[in-house]
């Protein structure tokens, strides 16, 4: 079996989550991501890699960054749907996307990062999404609300 661990140092920097507001938005964005065949080397040159940079670069420009944290992820298991991201916010519903370009999708993602921003606890329906990210979504998680009193809730 081949060794697929790397060193941190070769990825983005990461950035942690702003610790001063519990309600930050995060996009998570997996920087291994690479179609089957593209080579494991170098790793920055890896597709996901290119997608985490192009994201950055974009968000930065549309002044976004104060509201959202964008994370590097090691590995988001979507390896036979590259590139994936995630958007997650706490209490709020956490979404789940393949087939992400840095070229092709990026002001698309950009896009449903605004929508999301904007959005009732994360609510996303698939009519407000772009297009792009209509077809590729993997996953929607609902609010992790463990800590919330539901009125009538007796347990």
């Amino acid at each position: 079996m081949k060794n697929t661990e790397f060193n941190r140092a070769d990825y983005p920097p990461n950035r942690q989550a702003n610790s001063n507001n519990d309600n930050r938005f995060a996009l998570h964005v997996c920087v291994s991501c690479r179609p089957s065949g593209f080579p494991r080397e170098a790793k920055e040159n890896r597709p996901g890699f290119c997608l985490y940079n192009q994201l950055d670069k974009l968000l930065e420009e549309q002044n976004l960054k104060d509201k959202i944290d964008i994370l590097p992820a090691d590995c988001l298991s979507l390896c036979s749907r590259p590139c994936g991201i995630a958007l997650s916010s706490p209490g709020s519903w956490s979404y789940l996307f393949g087939d992400q370009d840095a070229d092709r999708t990026a002001e698309d993602i950009v896009e449903c990062v605004n929508t999301y921003i904007q959005s009732n606890h994360g609510d996303m329906p698939r009519g407000q999404r772009p297009p792009t990210l209509r077809s590729s979504i993997l996953g929607r998680i609902p609010p992790n609300i463990q800590n919330i009193k539901i009125v009538g809730d007796n347990l």
